[in-house]
C-alpha cells in the first residue's frame, strides 16, 4: 500500500518540525485518538517513541528513525499490532516555500495476504485519516489549536419526519461546493415560505458513499410537519421512520466535519453500536453559518442503530 498526502501551512518549515519530530506534541493533532481519547498513550521522554493501546483505535507504536538538520524530512518505522499485525514506513517531508511549508506525509505498507481484497479500501481510508490529520496539524502550527471537538452522545431516539430536498449523485471533490448550492437555495425558500412548517433542523441524508471511487449520492434536506404542493420541478420528498440512532456531535470548523464520520466508522466497526443497515446516516445542523462563528458551528453525525 502507498499513500501520500500534502497540505501547505502557513508556517516555518523549522516549526512544523518542532511539532513533528516530538510524539509528545502528537496527542494534540491525532487523528485517530479523536475517535478514543481515553486510549493508552506511553511516550518516550525523548518524544521519539510513540505507543498507543486502546479499544476502539488497536494498538501499536511508532519510532523516529531519521532526522534531518535541515529541517526538511523526517522517517518514522510504524508497527500496528492491533487489530492486525503490519509494518510501515512512515515519512514526512517539508519544502520551504518563503512565508508557507508544503508538508508531505507518505506511508509504504502492506496487509495480510488474507486482506488482499481490502488493498483499495485500505488506501483510500488511510488517505482519508492523513487529509484529516493534516488539517488538524496546520490549525494547530498556524493557531496553536485544532479547533475540532467531538462528542460521543451514543445511542438515542430519533423523532419520524417528513422532508423535502435536493439530491445529487456527484464526486466527493464537488461536494463542498455542490452542498453550499442546494441549502443556498433552499433556505431562502424555507424562510420565504414554509417557515411555519418547520419540524427541525436541516441535514443531509447520505444515501452513498464510495471511498474508493470518491463518489456520493446525498439529499440536502428541510424536515417539515407537512409537505407542500409549491416545489420546485427538481425537489425530492421523503419519510423517515422513528427510530434509535448513535450520535456523534462536532463542534468547529466544517472543514473537520470528517473527524466526526471517521470516529462514528471506528465506533461501528469496534461494535459499539449495531447498524441499521438499510437505513443511510445523516448530518444535522445545529447552526446557521452566515451568523455563527464557524469555531461555534454544531453539526451532529446519526447513524441508525438497532435498539
Amino acid at each position: 500500500m502507498r499513500v501520500d498526502e500534502s497540505i501547505v501551512i502557513q508556517e516555518k518549515p523549522s516549526k512544523i518540525y518542532s511539532i513533528l519530530s516530538d510524539y509528545h506534541h502528537w496527542q494534540t493533532w491525532s487523528p485517530w485518538l479523536l475517535a478514543e481519547p481515553e486510549a493508552k498513550v506511553t511516550i518516550a521522554d525523548s518524544g521519539d517513541f510513540y505507543q498507543w493501546e486502546g479499544q476502539i483505535i488497536g494498538s501499536g507504536q511508532m519510532q523516529i528513525t531519521r532526522k534531518s538538520a535541515k529541517h526538511d524530512f523526517l522517517l518514522m518505522d510504524l508497527t500496528f499490532l492491533k487489530p492486525w499485525k503490519s509494518q510501515a514506513k512512515v515519512a514526512f517531508y517539508l519544502k520551504d516555500e518563503g512565508a508557507s511549508t508544503q508538508v508531505r506525509w507518505t506511508m509504504d505498507s502492506g496487509l495480510p495476504f488474507f486482506l488482499f481484497w481490502m488493498k483499495k479500501s485500505m488506501e483510500a481510508y488511510i488517505s482519508q485519516d492523513y487529509g484529516r490529520g493534516l488539517r488538524l496539524l496546520k490549525d494547530f502550527a498556524e493557531t496553536g489549536k485544532t479547533n475540532s471537538s467531538i462528542k460521543f452522545l451514543g445511542l438515542k431516539k430519533h423523532p419520524a419526519m417528513q422532508y423535502l430536498g435536493l439530491q445529487r449523485s456527484i464526486s466527493t471533490a464537488e461536494m463542498e461546493q455542490c452542498m453550499g448550492e442546494d441549502f443556498g437555495r433552499l433556505m431562502p425558500l424555507f424562510h420565504q415560505k414554509w417557515k411555519a412548517l418547520q419540524a427541525g433542523a436541516p441535514f443531509s441524508i447520505y444515501h452513498k458513499f464510495d471511498v474508493v471511487r470518491k463518489k456520493v449520492i446525498y439529499t440536502a434536506a428541510l424536515p417539515l410537519t407537512e409537505i407542500p404542493t409549491d416545489l420546485e420541478s427538481d425537489m425530492i420528498t421523503g419519510t423517515l421512520p422513528a427510530m434509535q440512532v448513535y450520535s456523534v456531535l462536532h463542534q468547529g470548523p466544517y472543514r473537520h466535519i470528517a473527524n466526526a464520520w471517521s470516529a462514528a466508522a471506528m465506533h461501528l466497526r469496534s461494535k459499539q453500536f449495531k447498524p441499521l443497515k438499510k437505513t443511510p446516516p445523516m448530518e444535522v445542523y445545529w447552526n446557521n453559518p452566515k451568523d455563527t462563528s464557524e469555531l461555534e458551528l454544531k453539526s451532529e453525525i446519526l447513524f441508525p442503530a438497532k435498539a
